[in-house]
Order: structure tokens, then sequence, then C-alpha cells
């Protein structure tokens, strides 16, 4: 059972997700006309292809645990020039097999054509799947409703690929510094969606973002160093906060050395 004491940070649903299950060959996911629901292989760049390979070559096989998701998942890695979460990484997931799974730049149809075409799901089976997604599909023009139902996608996706792993779904991390800034209220209504997909049994909704606020509600750069970005002191409250719920999903498993 999860505890007491973190249930009221899980946002479970019984009623119905809102996915459809209309098949698109070979995956299960609702075919749209959506461009947050399409797959589409994310463009050259910096962590492109050659970065995803390396991604899949490096990733244990044997993972219990995959983060899924952008370069806010991708930065809990101790990569050059850039202020990372390695050593909370190294602190709570070292001694498990985790694969990261983020990579910089990527939105929901970017991680679709990861999951159906990249090969990222091929030959693992994660016990827990941490997904946070869609904040790059927010700051580079799709609506709140265009996101949530690219989110809505992703999470019916792993259940049809991996049913027997569990989703903890988390909600969009706030971002810019003053509370007033319009994303804010952008980011609240796609949670505000997306947590309906939880059933209490295989997927988990959880929204930790008032762990990166300051008591107005503003953001400082000592958490999210630029307002988007976590500084280290971001990922340790990250981990704090999500851990007793990601490990205890684990233990439900009762497969975990954790």
């Amino acid at each position: 059972m999860i505890k007491k004491a973190f249930i009221m940070s899980f946002i479970i649903s019984m009623a119905a997700a809102g996915v459809n299950a209309v098949e698109l060959p070979g995956h299960g996911i609702q075919e749209s006309k959506l461009k947050t629901c399409i797959p589409v292989q994310a463009p050259p760049g910096k962590w492109g292809a050659d970065y995803h390979n390396i991604m899949l070559s490096r990733e244990p096989k044997n993972m219990q645990i995959m983060f899924l998701g952008d370069s806010i998942t991708m930065y809990w890695q101790n990569l050059p020039g850039v202020e990372n979460g390695s050593k909370i990484w190294d602190k709570y997931y070292k001694p498990v097999p985790v694969g990261n799974y983020g990579i910089s730049g990527d939105k929901t149809e970017h991680v679709l054509w990861r999951l159906t075409k990249g090969g990222d799901l091929r030959d693992v089976t994660p016990r827990v799947i941490v997904l946070l997604i869609g904040i790059n599909n927010l700051y580079q023009g799709d609506s709140p409703e265009d996101t949530a139902e690219g989110i809505k996608t992703i999470v019916y996706l792993l259940r049809n690929q991996l049913p027997q792993s569990k989703i903890l779904l988390l909600g969009i991390f706030p971002c810019n510094q003053s509370p007033a800034d319009p994303i804010r209220g952008k980011i609240k209504t796609v949670n505000s969606a997306i947590q309906k997909l939880a059933d209490g049994g295989n997927i988990y909704f959880l929204d930790i973002g008032h762990v990166f606020l300051e008591k107005d509600g503003s953001i400082s750069k000592a958490v999210l160093r630029d307002y988007i970005h976590l500084a280290e002191k971001g990922y340790a409250r990250w981990a704090e906060a999500m851990n007793p719920c990601l490990f205890d999903l684990l233990k439900k498993e009762g497969k975990s050395d954790v």
C-alpha cells in the first residue's frame, strides 16, 4: 500500500482516462491529426541521432526504473559544462538499475517517435516509468489542450506496449520567475487534464511543482538555474519529493532491493 503520508500527493481518478484505443498499426495508439500526437523524429542537433544511439547503447537493459522526458530529465547526468543533478542521481539511483531516457529539446511527438520507431522500448521492461514531458510543447506554441493530448497518447502507448510497468506521471514543473507569467496557467491546465489518467493500479500522477517555488510563488535561480532547468538544489528537491512514491511503487512489485 502507498503510505498514508503520500496518498495526498497522488491524484488518482478511477474515472475513464479519456484516451480512446483507436489502433495505429503496430502500436495501439490513437490516430490523430494533432501534431503533438503524431510520432516525428527530432531534428538534428547537439542532442540528435548520435546522442540517441549512444543513449540506447549506454543505458542498462535490466533497468528497474526508466526516466523518460526532455532536458530536465537528461540533466540528471554529469554533462560537460552543464549544472546538473549527477550527485543527487548517484546518491539515490546508482544502487538501482535505472535508465535515463531524457533528450534535450524533446516534445511529446519526439518521445512518441522514440517509443515507436526509435527503439527506446526494445528489450527493456522497467518496473516503473517516470514520465515528465510537455514543457517544450508549451514553450514552442502548442496549446495546453494539445499538449495534454500528446501526453495522454504517450501514456496509452506505454500501457499498451509495457502492460506490466507502472507509470509515474509527473505534472509539468513550474517555470519562469514570476507566478503571474502566462505559462504558469498553461502548465496548471495541462496538469489538471493529465491527472485524470491516474487509475490507482498502473498509472499514478504526482504533482511536486510546489517544491520548486518560493513562498511568494516565484522561482529562484538557486533552484531553477535559468528559471526552467534545475540546479543541483532543484534536483535534490525533485528526488526528495518523488522518492517515497517512486520507491513504494517498486516495493509494491515485491522485487526491489531499495
